[in-house]
């Protein structure tokens, strides 16, 4: 497992986890799991839209994992939303 510093853009500001993600998992499979957590110590992400991750200036595919995608352990990964369009 390797570990990385999430911060999530919510309503109250940056909220920072350390998160571990196994270097199989995808970030489709762990997010609903770590904004559930989120919810649950009272903040959510601010806006409406699509949940996207980026890391070193890049958006993230959420179905691919992380080290396929050129992320290392201890990167640092944004989460916000990011507007519907239309």
């Amino acid at each position: 497992m390797s570990r990385y510093q999430m911060y999530f853009e919510t309503d109250r500001g940056d909220v920072r986890h350390v998160v571990e993600i196994d270097d199989t998992e995808t970030l489709e499979s762990v997010l609903n799991e770590l904004l559930y957590e989120l919810r649950e110590r009272g903040d959510v992400l601010t806006g409406q839209g699509d949940t996207q991750v980026i890391a070193n200036g890049q958006s993230l595919d959420l179905a691919v994992p992380l080290p396929k995608q050129r992320v290392r352990p201890n990167d640092v990964l944004r989460v916000s939303l990011i507007p519907f369009l239309g």
